[in-house]
């Protein structure tokens, strides 16, 4: 299946489409990386799943952030949860997109912010 704009090429049973044209993916990966580097504190990852660790004073973004891309990539699963230390937000793709994680996952811990991988 084509991701939209996004461009990933992933073949999977469940549907894996971004449905923001060219001028909204823009946007909103600046969106992603000015939230990134403002407030992020931590990132882990495994094959398919994200997690994300950002100031509190993050939360409206944070939220403003997983509404909207709940909206257009349907088919991850995100997970927010937050406290006095941190908003926590998990994002996982299905098992049939692993294999386009690094790709679905860029624009939310770009290569720029260490990343710790996990099994």
């Amino acid at each position: 299946m084509d991701c939209g704009s996004c461009g990933h090429d992933v073949k999977q049973e469940a549907r894996v489409a971004c449905t923001l044209d060219a001028n909204d993916f823009k946007a909103r990966t600046e969106f992603i990386q000015t939230l990134t580097s403002r407030h992020l504190r931590h990132a882990t990852r495994t094959a398919a799943r994200l997690n994300l660790i950002y100031a509190p004073e993050a939360l409206s973004e944070v939220r403003e952030l997983v509404l909207i891309e709940q909206a257009c990539c349907a088919f991850l699963t995100f997970d927010l949860t937050h406290e006095a230390t941190g908003v926590f937000v998990t994002i996982t793709a299905p098992q049939a997109a692993a294999a386009a994680a690094d790709d679905l996952f860029a624009h939310f811990a770009p290569s720029s912010f260490k990343l710790e991988t996990s099994a």
